[in-house]
């Protein structure tokens, strides 16, 4: 299994409970990574983060997003029409679809 599917598969409303927790003080880490099954690395580095809330850092958005998520929905619904009419979509085909759709509406973030 790739490291990229693995990632972020703990549960967020855990992860803000072991952060609040431990922001308070009523338990330490290790206690609250065991108590609340979330990694304890990462839960430190939430509870050292106090610019941002618990929700805030818990939702953050794991890679880089070139377009807006209307236009991603709609790339995403048009690649499983695709797909189920045996039209194979490869890798390669949705590259290219994200470049032109972001060139056709002016996206220069890539």
């Amino acid at each position: 299994m790739s490291p990229s599917t693995e990632r972020k598969n703990w549960s967020k409303e855990a992860m803000c409970r072991a952060v609040r927790v431990v922001r308070i003080g009523d338990t330490g880490y290790l206690r609250a990574s065991k108590y609340f099954p979330v990694p304890k690395g990462i839960m430190e580095r939430y509870v050292k983060d106090t610019s941002r809330s618990t929700e805030e850092l818990v939702n953050v958005h794991l890679g880089r997003t070139l377009l807006p998520s209307a236009i991603e929905n709609k790339l995403l619904e048009y690649c499983i029409i695709k797909d189920q009419r045996y039209y194979g979509v490869r890798r390669q085909d949705v590259k290219r679809m994200v470049f032109r759709l972001a060139i056709r509406n002016g996206f220069d973030s890539f």
